[in-house]
């Protein structure tokens, strides 16, 4: 597994969403907490459009390779990069030698 440390070159947030429930229990407004900044590979694994209820959606699906980190990261988190959202679908331990980590995302967005 040779990596190449002058590619991780793309700044992202991993970032926790939370909605703070009211006095009726609904969640009301999301707040939004920094776990991680760290410097990322970016690349795009793939892309496709798919209709759902005659409303048009893309379905981008990305990869983020970072330097391994003691922080906790999970499924329940999101990374930002470039101001858009990508939710975290699979966490890999990159070679299980505890130096990498791979961040699987999907992007889901709703064209007008």
């Amino acid at each position: 597994m040779n990596v190449n440390p002058g590619e991780l070159k793309r700044k992202i947030e991993i970032i926790m969403r939370e909605s703070n429930p009211d006095s009726d229990g609904y969640g009301t407004r999301c707040v939004e907490k920094v776990i991680h900044q760290c410097h990322a590979k970016f690349s795009r694994t793939s892309g496709t459009e798919i209709q759902k209820a005659d409303t048009d959606f893309s379905e981008i699906k990305a990869r983020f390779l970072i330097r391994y980190t003691q922080t906790p990261i999970d499924r329940r988190m999101f990374v930002r990069y470039r101001q858009e959202l990508y939710e975290i679908v699979y966490l890999n331990d990159y070679g299980d030698e505890h130096e990498y980590i791979e961040i699987w995302c999907k992007k889901l967005s709703m064209e007008d």
